[in-house]
């Protein structure tokens, strides 16, 4: 296959059909979302939770959330998000690759409970364990627990269920990102289920072990930036529009 020039990249982002924007997203007006220089900070970014530890830079904030939630609203448009999870991935995992992120594996597992209810702590443990530092997992659970703390009807956290679950199925991904040398670094957590009961909200819910379907990834990225230059940062921020604001939103850690 052919390499993408940095032109053949900003036409693939201005091409990519994005999934339009929900009234019900709409609605939530939520607050204009800040990004602060070396800050530690949390987001809800669609179904996506976006953590950063101390010392990246806003710039970095930036390409991260706009990335994934461009990865998350093109891989929505051609793919159910809950049904044909597989091929949701596959497509989500494609963005993220021809805007600059280097993904050397993308690969799913099935997480086995050793009793017979868990809950989605212990399966993001168990990804994280693996590929995360304790600065990590200490934002990953500071970025949880915001969202937790919020009250029913808040729009982050209608905004976080309304792009996780549908029913009995969720899709999500949690992720921890850092600066090593100046580069953006992310350790991705990657997460569908299915089960038999009704989801009413994905990070308080128990599941039962034997009847239900749990897959867990993960994968530390990073942004190639001789890749995501100015011009294709831009068309992404472009093609993003209103959405930027639209589907994210900053948490309180």
């Amino acid at each position: 296959m052919k390499a993408m020039t940095p032109k053949d990249r900003v036409e693939y982002v201005k091409n990519l059909e994005l999934d339009p924007t929900p009234q019900s997203v709409l609605d939530l007006h939520l607050a204009p979302t800040v990004t602060e220089d070396d800050e530690q900070a949390g987001y809800v970014d669609a179904g996506s939770l976006v953590s950063f530890v101390a010392g990246v830079s806003a710039l970095h904030k930036s390409d991260a959330l706009n990335t994934t939630l461009l990865a998350q609203l093109a891989a929505n448009k051609k793919h159910d998000r809950e049904t044909q999870t597989v091929e949701w991935y596959k497509y989500y995992r494609n963005v993220l690759e021809n805007v600059g992120w280097v993904v050397p594996s993308f690969n799913f597992l099935k997480f086995k409970a050793s009793g017979s209810t868990f809950t989605v702590d212990a399966v993001i443990a168990d990804v994280l364990e693996a590929i995360s530092t304790q600065d990590d997992r200490q934002i990953i659970d500071s970025t949880i627990s915001a969202v937790k703390a919020l009250d029913n009807g808040d729009g982050r956290l209608v905004l976080w269920d309304q792009n996780t679950t549908s029913l009995d199925r969720g899709n999500f991904q949690i992720s921890a990102c850092s600066e090593s040398d100046g580069v953006l670094v992310m350790k991705l957590g990657t997460f569908y289920f299915h089960t038999d009961k009704t989801v009413t909200s994905v990070l308080w819910f128990s599941f039962s072990s034997s009847k239900t379907e749990f897959y867990k990834g993960g994968q530390t990225v990073n942004l190639n930036e001789d890749v995501y230059n100015n011009d294709l940062r831009e068309m992404v921020i472009k093609k993003l529009g209103k959405r930027a604001q639209d589907f994210v939103g900053n948490l309180d850690i």
